[in-house]
């Protein structure tokens, strides 16, 4: 009966999963095809319509920054491929592809890169989605309560060394799947990065229409979100410089 209940548990937990993950799939493929023929804006409609399902994949974001490019969104582009590389940091195809959209970006500032262990910790979170981290936390802590019941239960010695070795064995991978979802949602969660996605703005000294011109913003620039009032975000670039922009100006990371 114990195992009937914990196979109907696994089944309720895993079975909606894999069958939402596996429509996306269908539609990420049907809309990789309309690609394949440069039907970019049809390929589109199905690209952000799993987004908006909370599909979360790589593959998904380059494919539709590429549709982007091609149909000279070029904001929307980078935006993606942003998205991209936040999941794969090393992704070799993303950082070109990226990298390219960059230089027909109106003078585009330089940005500040991120120091060595941040970049692995990034590369190796993002590996996989936050829902992945959080089955697989889930699943070493149920291990971790096998093995703690095994050594209360068990009347040997080296049955119990053995045991108490590999529940905190997996409660640390347990743990370490937790962070990583942590910080995957922390990450996704943050808000405090856009993409500019109008040709161009002007940013302003304060959250009015009628305040002072401080600089102009081009699409594609990449901006950090430092404060919000009404429609408007007071945004900082890489060099420094403060101003405010419309909110429908930026698209959020």
């Amino acid at each position: 009966m114990k195992n009937i209940l914990i196979i109907l548990f696994t089944a309720l937990v895993f079975i909606p999963a894999f069958a939402e993950n596996e429509l996306s799939e269908q539609k990420f493929m049907q809309a990789n095809k309309l690609y394949a023929k440069s039907q970019f804006e049809e390929a589109l409609k199905i690209y952000e319509e799993i987004i908006a399902d909370n599909y979360v994949s790589a593959d998904l974001f380059f494919n539709t920054a590429n549709s982007y490019y091609r149909t000279d969104k070029l904001g929307l582009a980078i935006y993606y491929y942003e998205k991209a590389r936040m999941y794969e940091p090393n992704n070799e195809d993303v950082n070109y592809n990226l990298e390219l959209a960059k230089l027909e970006v109106k003078d585009l500032l330089p940005e500040v890169p991120k120091i060595f262990p941040v970049r692995i910790f990034m590369q190796v979170s993002f590996w996989k989605s936050y829902s992945f981290w959080g089955l697989a936390s889930l699943l070493f802590f149920s291990i971790v309560l096998v093995f703690v019941w095994l050594f209360i239960t068990s009347g040997k010695m080296r049955t119990k060394k053995i045991s108490i070795l590999l529940s905190i064995f997996f409660f640390f991978f347990s743990v370490l799947a937790f962070i990583f979802m942590q910080y995957n949602l922390s990450m996704l969660n943050a808000h405090d990065e856009a993409i500019v996605i109008e040709h161009e703005s002007v940013a302003k000294s304060s959250p009015e229409d009628t305040a002072n011109d401080l600089f102009q913003v081009y699409e594609g620039y990449k901006v950090n979100i430092e404060n919000e009032s009404g429609t408007w975000f007071e945004i900082s670039l890489p060099d420094g410089k403060k101003a405010w922009l419309k909110k429908d100006v930026l698209k959020i990371l």
